[in-house]
């Protein structure tokens, strides 16, 4: 049977193991969480390159000039490419802080 400062080390070694692993389950969530924004503004832009797509179509069809109706959907795409540039980041912050 262990002594008592041997029971201890024991007792310490098992509770900064939960800590860490606690803290890693933290860093998981996190980076979970912070993927599917990621997944969800991916699949937001890929609805808007079909939209942009169609809407392009049809004018080409249609032999007239492209215009400005289709600033939006660039605009709204630019907004989104941002958006998941920020995402890559924190995704990148939070694996390197482990």
């Amino acid at each position: 049977m262990p002594s008592g400062p041997n029971l201890y080390k024991i007792k310490d070694s098992i509770s900064n193991g939960i800590e860490v692993l606690s803290n890693k389950s933290e860093d998981f969530i996190e980076i979970s969480k912070l993927k599917y924004k990621l997944h969800f503004e991916e699949n937001n832009m890929d609805n808007l390159y079909r939209d942009l797509g169609k809407e392009l179509y049809s004018i080409f069809k249609s032999n007239s000039r492209i215009d400005s109706s289709l600033l939006d959907y660039c605009n709204a795409l630019k907004k989104i490419e941002n958006r998941i540039k920020n995402l890559d980041k924190e995704i990148s912050k939070v694996n390197r802080s482990k």
